[in-house]
């Protein structure tokens, strides 16, 4: 589904820029570049669109609190671009942030080389407007209505890609960031227990709420999980998560040993990691280089994983954009372990259990609905 956006800069380079990045993809339109709140009015009045990008310099005061009686006023979905953490902002800047409907913070540096690194995170927030949510069903008779769902290409052939495909362990080199590719094992005594590894990108927190809200309170091993996230908001989707679950849900810590029947978030802009301390797994992280473009990645937790818990893993790739987790999902196949990528069916954004499927990465490819029944299955 076409999403049609406005993009707000006092800067005619940065409205270009942002034009550019946001243009080329094939599901989003820009109707109009705009310097102040008139000109966006102006738009406003005479076309639909289903957001406004506002690219916000703080310092000029009388430039950004023009926008805040528009954004009363017509109630357009705008994400707010800056430079400046909130936390960081004086109470007169509160009003419009919390009006806002998303906020990305750019990365420091010279646009031109900075902003690209951020481009999926902002393609990602403007396509995921508008987007309802999903409704749980009776188990026999639920049924997703597609047309909820943004589609990226043909469904994938599950039975000809489990089938016919044949798994290759993935041949990579070490990165200077410590080992966080290398599948060389680590020693350990013994393991109490198996252990869950999930990443999610777009779509992922309302996935994952679904996912977990179903999971029971009994369940015996640990579950860790990489989602798409930066910290102003990895703190707040943790504590909604906490108040549907039946088990402890945290935010996992540098060094913190890993237990059964708990939840471990990565934290936001930081990487995750399953390492050894003392013959036990912990995790480990880190902040690092983004990987996949992506800070925390999927990847990095799922190869490490499969160092410690190599066979007694269970690797699971939701909804989200490019491909991140893909690698990780086949080198815990690789390893014995099982695989599981979310189907099409339920699918936010098909993307990377899309590419999941078409290499045979995954054991199985599911509906979400489906998935907390094979968690439980391979614990037991």
């Amino acid at each position: 589904m076409e999403k049609k956006v406005l993009i707000a800069s006092e800067s005619a380079f940065r409205r270009n820029f942002l034009s550019e990045i946001l243009g080329s993809h094939k599901n989003i339109r820009i109707v109009g570049l705009v310097r102040n709140a008139k000109e966006a009015l102006e738009i406003i009045g005479n076309q639909s669109q289903d957001a406004l990008i506002l690219d916000i310099e703080f310092e000029n005061e009388d430039w950004f609190s023009q926008f805040y009686p528009m954004m009363k006023t017509f109630p357009i979905k705008t994400i707010i671009l800056s430079d400046k953490n909130p936390e960081t902002l004086d109470s007169s800047k509160i009003p419009i942030i919390l009006k806002s409907y998303d906020y990305i913070v750019k990365p420091d540096g010279i646009w031109k080389e900075e902003l690209p690194k951020i481009r999926d995170v902002i393609i990602s927030k403007v396509l995921m407007v508008d987007i309802p949510k999903i409704h749980k069903l009776d188990s026999r008779t639920r049924q997703f209505n597609k047309n909820l769902f943004i589609k990226q290409s043909q469904k994938s052939d599950e039975t000809n890609h489990q089938n016919s495909t044949k798994i290759i362990k993935p041949n990579i080199s070490s990165r200077s960031e410590e080992y966080f590719l290398d599948l060389s094992p680590f020693t350990i005594k013994k393991l109490e227990t198996k252990i869950v590894v999930i990443g999610a990108s777009v779509g992922g927190p309302r996935t994952l709420k679904t996912i977990f809200s179903e999971v029971p309170q009994d369940f015996s091993a640990p579950i860790l999980v990489v989602q798409h996230l930066n910290h102003l908001f990895m703190r707040q989707f943790v504590t909604s998560v906490r108040n549907i679950c039946k088990l402890e849900v945290k935010i996992g810590l540098n060094y913190e040993e890993i237990q059964p029947g708990i939840i471990y978030f990565s934290p936001g802009d930081k990487h995750m990691q399953v390492t050894v301390k003392n013959s036990k797994p912990c995790i480990r992280t880190f902040e690092g280089e983004p990987v996949n473009f992506c800070r925390p990645s999927v990847d990095v937790l799922f190869y490490s994983t499969t160092r410690v818990y190599k066979e007694k893993t269970l690797g699971i790739l939701l909804t989200g954009m490019g491909k991140d987790g893909v690698n990780g999902l086949q080198a815990i196949k690789a390893e014995g372990g099982k695989t599981i990528a979310e189907s099409e069916e339920t699918s936010i954004l098909y993307g990377m259990p899309k590419v999941a499927a078409e290499t045979g990465a995954a054991d199985k490819i599911i509906p979400n609905y489906n998935i907390v029944k094979e968690m439980i299955r391979f614990a037991n």
